[in-house]
């Protein structure tokens, strides 16, 4: 690629790259995405005549620069590991390699703008302004999001704009402007509606939780049953997964366990003591994240929980002292029943059986809630009595990687 990429932010320019000579300049040091803040290194410039020294430091800070751009880049593509993404790549005719090298080359290709934030690529020459390709203000490919949903053969006219390029999980999902707002559709593992009727249920018992959380509901797009919910982010406000602030933490020398609980450790215990109600096996480090002032860079707090169709877990309801994923070095139990003692989780309406998909997801539930002492609304006027704290202390748990 010879002509060189900017990295944008919105109409800013804040990085330029030139892939063949593995040149990069800083423009906006301010609004560096975290994922490469503490990862782009000074190229030492060489003298007259360059020692061996000299040139092997050049070639490792070349190379150190290049390797996170290249992986930042196609980290902003699809895996072809989600379903129907082989599709995706087909329809728009590109290798389905999965090297970074491969996925970077499609990021430069297809811009890979996002509805997580505001950053996307394009050449020097390029004059494509940010209104031309903001996807939260342009209409969405319907076709795209036909092949990426249901997995359907069909081929693409005229100027496409979606957001079906970039995204993550194994689950076939799909933008959709509908009612004014962009809602994300999803269906479950191989079509079926299973996963899809979980999330809904877990929003609806969360609904009646004191738990900032982002709320899905019962709906059907092109012709098959989904779950669906609204788009959480704006232009002014863009979120960060768990893992690459973990990985941005690692970088720059900061301690992840108390940067998080500096942040929102409210947020973080309620979450704690949901996976546990709930069984959820899947608060892995992209499940799970913050909000950022995409301005300022000012990270915010977390944003909503989400994405909770592999919840009440036919294992995990078997098995109270699982290890959490979250943290592997603590047990689901002993992260709710610490959290307990550190916040206020409590029902603001009655728990029902209705609410759940059957009985035993609904026994457990109760099970784990009368073992955190957390009462239900028909007990509302009795004193909140806090959890017992029969882990590890909270300072003492933590296991975080990058």
């Amino acid at each position: 690629m010879s002509e060189r990429m900017l990295l944008m932010h919105k109409d800013d320019p804040v990085m330029r790259i030139n892939v063949d000579e593995g040149q990069y300049e800083v423009i906006d040091p301010k609004h560096l995405p975290f994922q490469l803040k503490g990862k782009i290194t000074k190229v030492p410039e060489l003298s007259a005549a360059p020692s061996k020294y000299e040139i092997t430091q050049m070639t490792i800070a070349m190379n150190k620069n290049y390797n996170a751009i290249e992986h930042y880049a196609a980290a902003r593509v699809l895996p072809i590991t989600r379903a129907n993404a082989k599709k995706i790549y087909a329809l728009f005719g590109y290798e389905q390699l999965q090297t970074d090298e491969a996925k970077a080359k499609i990021a430069y290709i297809c811009k890979a703008v996002s509805l997580e934030d505001n950053y996307w690529f394009k050449t020097e020459k390029d004059p494509t302004l940010w209104t031309d390709i903001n996807l939260r203000s342009n209409s969405l490919s319907e076709i795209v999001a036909q092949v990426s949903l249901k997995g359907s053969s069909l081929s693409l006219q005229g100027e496409i704009h979606t957001p079906e390029l970039n995204g993550h999980g194994a689950y076939a999902k799909a933008w959709r402007r509908e009612d004014g707002d962009l809602y994300l559709h999803k269906v479950g593992a191989n079509g079926s509606e299973l996963e899809s009727r979980i999330e809904v249920a877990v929003s609806k018992i969360l609904d009646r939780c004191n738990v900032d959380h982002v709320r899905y509901e019962d709906s059907t797009a092109y012709g098959v049953y989904t779950c669906r919910c609204k788009c959480m982010t704006t232009e002014e406000k863009s979120i960060l997964s768990g893992m690459d602030f973990i990985s941005y933490c690692n970088v720059n020398g900061k301690d992840p366990k108390k940067e998080i609980m500096a942040i929102d450790p409210d947020s973080i215990y309620k979450m704690w003591i949901v996976d546990y109600l709930i069984s959820n096996r899947d608060r892995h480090g992209m499940n799970w994240g913050f909000y950022y002032d995409a301005d300022s860079m000012e990270i915010l707090g977390c944003h909503p929980l989400f994405d909770h169709n592999n919840a009440f877990d036919e294992a995990l309801m078997e098995d109270k002292d699982a290890k959490y994923l979250f943290d592997m070095d603590m047990t689901m139990r002993q992260a709710a029943k610490t959290a307990m003692n550190h916040v206020d989780f409590h029902f603001s309406d009655d728990i029902t059986r209705d609410l759940f998909m059957d009985d035993k997801q609904y026994n457990s539930f109760m099970e784990r809630a009368e073992e955190l002492k957390i009462r239900t609304i028909e007990k509302k006027n009795e004193k909140q009595i806090p959890g017992e704290d029969d882990g590890p202390d909270s300072d003492d748990f933590w296991g975080l990687g990058e």
